[in-house]
C-alpha cells in the first residue's frame, strides 16, 4: 500500500533529536512492505505558515494516490484539520490521538475531520465509541529498534525520560533511599541528556536538552531494571499507559511501574513486568530484584517474549487495517470495504 505519515520529525522541534512517532509511523510500515512517504506538518507550518501548510497537505493527499494517511494529533494542530474533512470522505485519513488521554477533550472536537480517530485508551474508546462511530482502539508498541541482545547490563536501575512535577520529587526520593534513580533535569524538553558519573555511584545522571533516540535505547539496553512512571505531564494524577512500556520490550530490561488496571491487558504483573504501590515499595522491589539476578532475568525474558508475540508495531498496523476495513484489491492497492466506505 502507499501510505502517507503526517508526523513531526524533530522531538519538540529540537533538531538533534528525532520524534519517536516519526520512526514508528515509517520504519515498521516500510518493513511490512508498504511504500511510505512523510509530511512534517509542524515544520511546514513553521516555515510556510498555517494556511499554506494546510493547503500543501491537502494537495499532497489529493494528488498522492495514498491508500492510507496517518495523521499525528497534538491537541493544538499546526494545520487546519477542518480542511481535511471533505477529503476524509474520499481517502482513508486516520488520526492517531495523543498518548495523553486528558487531551481527548480537545482532539474529540476534530474527530469528524478524519475518516478514523485512533485512541490508545480503552476507557476513552468505551465511553465514546457510540457517539464517535469512527473511533478506533489501538495501542503503542515496540519498533524493534536498537535491540539489547548481548548488551552488558552495567546500569543497575534507571529512568530515561523527561523530569517534571512529581517525577522530579520521585526520582530524588528513590536516589536518596537506595541510590537508584537515573534521571534528567531541566526543561520539559529533556528526553535524555549528556551522561556523566558522580562519585562511585553506578548510574549516570542525565541533564540537558533532548538527544537522539539511540541514546535513550542505550540506557534501556544497559539497565537491569527500568523505573517506568505512568503519571502524565498534565498535572493530573491519572495514570496512563505510555509508549515506553512497549518501547523497551527488546532491551532486556525489567520494567518496574505503578499498578494500572489496564496494564494487565498487555503484560502479566509478576511474570512479565513488576508493579509497585508507592515509592517505598518501588525501592524495596528494585533492591530485591537487583539481588536476585536469575529472577530478574526470567521476568525480563518473559517481557521480551510477550512483546515479540503481541506488541510489535506490525501487530498494531495489521489490526488497524482490519478495523478500518482495508483490503487489497486485485492490483495490490488498498480499498475500503463497503461497511466503512
Amino acid at each position: 500500500m502507499r501510505i502517507l505519515s503526517v508526523v513531526r520529525k524533530n522531538y519538540y522541534g529540537v533538531a538533534t533529536a528525532i520524534e519517536p512517532m516519526h520512526l514508528y509511523f515509517t520504519m515498521p510500515l516500510s518493513e511490512m512492505g508498504h511504500d511510505v512517504e512523510t509530511f512534517d506538518h509542524y515544520e511546514m507550518s513553521r516555515t510556510l505558515g498555517r494556511e499554506r501548510a494546510t493547503l500543501a497537505l491537502a494537495d499532497k493527499i489529493r494528488k498522492g494516490e495514498f491508500d492510507v494517511v496517518f495523521y499525528q494529533t497534538s491537541g493544538r494542530e499546526p494545520v487546519e484539520t477542518a480542511a481535511l474533512a471533505e477529503l476524509s470522505r474520499k481517502f482513508c485519513i486516520a488520526a492517531w490521538n495523543s498518548d495523553d488521554d486528558w487531551q481527548w477533550e480537545s482532539t474529540r472536537q476534530i474527530a469528524a475531520h478524519f475518516t478514523f480517530m485512533i485512541t490508545t485508551y480503552p476507557h476513552i474508546h468505551e465511553q465514546n465509541r457510540f457517539h464517535y462511530e469512527n473511533l478506533l482502539l489501538s495501542q503503542w508498541a515496540c519498533a524493534g529498534l536498537y535491540s539489547g541482545d548481548g548488551r552488558v547490563k552495567d546500569i543497575e536501575f534507571s529512568f530515561a525520560g523527561s523530569i517534571y512535577g512529581d517525577r522530579n520529587r520521585d526520582c530524588r526520593y528513590l536516589r536518596s533511599k537506595a541510590g537508584l534513580a537515573c534521571f534528567g533535569r531541566g526543561s520539559r524538553m529533556v528526553r535524555l541528556g549528556i551522561p556523566y558519573f558522580r562519585g562511585a555511584l553506578k548510574f549516570p545522571w542525565f541533564s540537558g536538552m533532548a538527544l537522539e533516540i539511540e541514546s535513550v535505547y542505550d540506557v534501556w539496553n544497559r539497565s537491569r531494571i527500568s523505573y517506568t512512571p505512568l503519571e502524565g505531564s498534565s498535572g493530573q494524577k491519572a495514570l496512563q499507559i505510555k509508549g515506553r512500556i512497549f518501547e523497551m520490550g527488546l532491551t532486556g530490561t525489567m520494567v518496574l511501574c505503578e499498578k494500572h488496571p489496564v496494564l494487565e491487558r498487555y503484560f502479566k504483573s509478576g511474570a512479565e513486568i513488576i508493579t509497585f504501590k508507592g515509592l517505598q515499595d518501588c525501592a524495596e522491589k528494585a533492591l530485591w530484584y537487583l539481588a536476585h539476578e536469575e529472577e530478574r532475568a526470567r521476568i525480563a525474558n518473559n517481557y521480551r517474549d510477550r512483546t515479540l508475540r503481541e506488541h510489535m508495531w506490525k501487530h498494531r498496523f495489521e489490526n488497524l487495517f482490519e478495523q478500518m476495513g482495508l483490503k487489497r484489491g486485485l492490483q495490490g492497492s488498498a480499498q475500503l470495504s463497503s461497511k466503512t466506505a
